[in-house]
């Protein structure tokens, strides 16, 4: 468990992306590395499970 709420916010969101991911056959590790690059780098947050319009 966590000592916080801002604790259990982060883990909640972070077990809903590993569930996404293998529902999507997605790996979590590779997921979660992705956005972690884009937030280090100041870029746009990318589109790890394809649900934006082309």
């Amino acid at each position: 468990g966590t000592s916080s709420d801002r604790g259990e916010k982060f883990r909640s969101r972070l077990l809903s992306v590993v569930e996404t991911c293998k529902k999507r056959q997605l790996s979590p590790i590779r997921v979660i590395s992705t956005i972690i690059v884009a937030v280090v780098d100041k870029k746009d947050y990318p589109d790890v499970f394809g649900l934006m319009p082309a």
